[in-house]
């Protein structure tokens, strides 16, 4: 007999570290994209259970046409950047509300379609998965660091583990205001 696949999906405002499941991780990510076709800056962030930066990436994207387009690239690029990572249960956390619930609820969003299939068709890689709704204290981080990109010209794309040394001030703050080491 066949396991089915865990697939969760739910939306919440605002998205806490405190109910991550034990070997899940939580991918915080989020752009920056201006209407004038420039480049748009994305970033994802991993944390363990616990609240732990275990790995950070930022990406530039070029001539990227539409809101909705800037949103689905982001999406795919960072399905296959926790797929690469061998993340297998995954709660991820953006801002984007309406592609969320697009894939909870389609035909409420019947626009979204295709970026919802899509991105369901991506989504079946994994073992499980979680959707949320993050609040803006919950993917700043990942913001700032997508700003870097259209902000400082930083396009160099990369992966690192930890969080970015620069966010160090906030991380620190996180964890004393948490009672974290």
């Amino acid at each position: 007999m066949e396991l089915e696949e865990e697939k969760v999906v739910s939306v919440t405002v605002p998205c806490s570290l405190q109910n991550v499941p034990v070997g899940w991780v939580q991918c915080e990510f989020a752009m920056d994209w201006a209407s004038r076709g420039e480049s748009m800056g994305a970033s994802w962030i991993v944390k363990d259970e616990k609240g732990k930066v275990l790995e950070h990436s930022r990406r530039a994207f070029v001539e990227v046409g539409s809101l909705t387009e800037a949103k689905l690239q982001l999406w795919l690029w960072v399905l296959e950047s926790m797929r690469s990572l061998k993340k297998k249960k995954v709660r991820f956390v953006s801002s984007f509300g309406d592609l969320i619930e697009a894939i909870e609820k389609p035909s409420f969003w019947p626009a979204l379609q295709f970026e919802v299939g899509e991105i369901k068709r991506e989504l079946q890689a994994f073992e499980a998965w979680e959707l949320r709704i993050g609040s803006w204290n919950t993917i700043r981080c990942a913001f700032f660091i997508a700003q870097s990109v259209r902000n400082l010209g930083l396009t160099q794309s990369y992966v690192a583990a930890g969080h970015p040394r620069w966010l160090d001030h906030i991380y620190a703050n996180d964890r004393s205001a948490s009672g974290g080491n």
